[in-house]
């Protein structure tokens, strides 16, 4: 089915194929999405356990990242398929939706998930105009919250509740349109035997409980039906357009490859010493005793904190995000670690920098030079993207593949970075004030309503994270104008924990830093640009200018007066004239945004964090 181009490159296929970017199959197309391959042709990406023959042949490359690996749980990680040939190159596929239509007489067919013709058509159509008429998908599909996906169930609609077999010639539906509308109260199913419906309230909460309709459990992507009964409950279900990006929320881990290179010296202190630092971490002291192992060893002491925290997760592949990011934000912190073709940066003293907000507010600028991010597919989601919220990464990785497997798919690119980290005590004494507590209040609110409405545990947010972010989307946009790059070819990464309270998280409080890098499998993800804007000279007037501008949009005062808006209305001072990013480029989904709480309101300047420099 889909083909996989080499780099993401579009090539011309040595077969009938369909051309798909890498890119495409850690975003909108990974395993479990419905993938359009044509007008007429539409299919699901196949789960893992279709590639295991190119695994076993050796036709997968392996990626290398030993702590990507320990972390998603898994011993190796492959490269998806690359290539035009009839050996390689494919990516593994099943025909859905299974109901097609004609769109000359709108005769309806079931057609099995292991067809894969490319020319399906009407016969009596094609006969009677003398040409090819081909069938094409209906395009409503059953959603479950579970992961659970199922075509339209045609013949029970029809029916009223009843359902019959599809390939029984008693039964052949036809699909009607009225007066050329596409509303779904103007598509009609009509039965040759008298049965007729339209398709009005089908997607409407409850619908389906019209036919008693319960999920069928399947999951096309593996080619069967859960074994499990499925838990939702009737008016969990969702009729959806196939294409809508409801669909499939795929989950996907990325990190920061940090190469092995912390030098004997460190290991062998920690290794010796790491029974006292574990207890001086028990006890909150941690900082103390490193300080001073540090100073008696000659040790850069951020060096001996990763080599600490890496011997301390050993082992642990349930470790938590924040975790996780702590050994990136160390190394970023003070980038000593260098190796060439993976990690190359340098760390400068924020006093390098002329403008007297960034002294204050900002304790260290790192320029990366080479990064190499790497990205693995654990697992998807389907109606709402938080609904592994709080699953393990084992169960993340369940809905991959019909038995457990221990690799997943996994890509490697190349490019540079800024790192910026800020002050923790300039912040902390932000976040205590009245003005912040208040503004956080109405965000805090609208997630606690929106995480209610999912059946989600509620979760306090941190100012602090919201404040970072949305500088990081002030930023980004602001370097993207004069970098070389685009927005959209931009990413962020954000060193802080988005919640307060979580298991573990009050021993990384200290991470308070931001990201912003391209990486590319071709030669654009380390043109230097990216690094040039964050050199003394360029990065005060990019970041000047970035809080000038967002002290205003285009949309104010609507926007910096709304009280919720975007996804789950978690957002406060934030739309697409003044902080949203394109979808790629934030980590986020573009939810947790205000730029109140960075430049200050109309009626509480005081609330920004940068509100006295401007």
């Amino acid at each position: 089915m889909p083909r996989n181009n080499n780099r993401g490159e579009r090539r011309e296929a040595k077969s009938k194929g369909y051309s798909l970017r890498m890119g495409q199959l850690f975003g909108p197309y990974s395993v479990g999405a419905i993938y359009p391959c044509d007008a007429n042709t539409t299919v699901m990406i196949a789960g893992l356990d279709a590639y295991e023959d190119q695994v076993e042949k050796g036709r997968l490359e392996e990626v290398c990242d030993s702590r990507l690996k320990q972390y998603v749980g898994v011993n190796r990680l492959y490269e998806p398929p690359m290539g035009d040939g009839f050996s390689n190159g494919f990516v593994p596929a099943l025909r859905f939706p299974n109901w097609l239509y004609c769109p000359r007489c709108g005769e309806m067919k079931y057609v099995s998930p292991t067809n894969s013709s490319t020319s399906l058509r009407c016969e009596a159509c094609s006969k009677k105009y003398r040409h090819d008429v081909r069938l094409v998908p209906e395009r409503f599909v059953v959603v479950c919250p579970h992961g659970h996906i199922d075509s339209f169930p045609v013949m029970k609609w029809v029916h009223g509740g009843t359902d019959h077999d599809e390939k029984d010639p008693k039964h052949t539906v036809c699909r009607r349109t009225k007066g050329g509308s596409t509303t779904m109260g103007d598509i009609e199913y009509r039965c040759t035997c008298g049965a007729h419906r339209s398709l009005n309230g089908a997607s409407s909460l409850g619908g389906l409980d019209k036919i008693d309709y319960h999920c069928t459990g399947r999951q096309p992507w593996l080619d069967r039906k859960s074994n499990l009964p499925c838990p939702a409950d009737n008016k969990d279900l969702r009729v959806v357009i196939m294409g809508a990006t409801n669909v499939c929320y795929p989950d996907v881990v990325s990190s920061v490859l940090i190469p092995d290179a912390l030098g004997e010296k460190v290991k062998a202190v920690v290794d010796q010493q790491f029974a006292d630092m574990f207890e001086m971490d028990r006890q909150g002291m941690l900082d103390m005793i490193i300080d001073m192992l540090a100073r008696q060893s000659g040790i850069n002491p951020d060096s001996m904190r990763l080599a600490y925290f890496q011997k301390k997760n050993a082992g642990n592949s349930e470790q938590s995000e924040v975790e996780y990011l702590h050994d990136e934000y160390l190394t970023l912190r003070d980038p000593q670690i260098t190796k060439k073709g993976e990690f190359v940066g340098k760390s400068l003293d924020v006093s390098n920098y002329s403008l007297p907000l960034m002294r204050r507010l900002i304790s260290k600028v790192s320029l990366v030079e080479t990064l190499t991010v790497t990205r693995a597919l654990v697992g998807f989601t389907r109606l709402n993207p938080e609904y592994n919220d709080s699953k393990t990464m084992t169960d993340r990785r369940r809905a991959l593949s019909r038995k457990k497997l221990d690799w997943t798919l996994a890509s490697q690119t190349i490019g540079e970075g800024i790192f910026v980290d800020f002050d923790a005590t300039c912040l902390k004494e932000w976040a205590t004030r009245p003005e912040v507590i208040k503004r956080m209040r109405t965000m805090q609110r609208n997630l606690d309503e929106a995480r209610a409405g999912r059946n989600l545990a509620p979760k306090e947010l941190s100012p602090i994270y919201v404040v970072i972010h949305t500088l990081s989307h002030l930023l980004l946009l602001g370097i993207s104008e004069v970098c070389g790059y685009t927005a959209a070819s931009l990413r962020e990464r954000i060193y802080c924990q988005n919640f307060l309270g979580d298991e573990g998280s009050e021993d990384f409080e200290d991470m308070h830093g931001l990201l912003i890098y391209t990486a590319s499998s071709s030669g654009d993800g380390s043109l230097g640009g990216l690094v040039r804007s964050g050199e003394p000279g360029r990065f005060e007037e990019i970041l000047l200018k970035a809080l000038q501008k967002a002290t205003w949009c285009s949309d104010d005062p609507v926007c910096i007066e709304s009280t919720g808006q975007g996804l789950d209305s978690c957002n406060l001072a934030a739309c697409y004239n003044c902080a949203l990013l394109p979808e790629t480029a934030c980590e986020n989904g573009n939810k947790f945004l205000d730029r109140g709480l960075v430049v200050g309101t109309l009626d509480e300047p005081q609330t920004g964090l940068f509100r006295n420099e401007l």
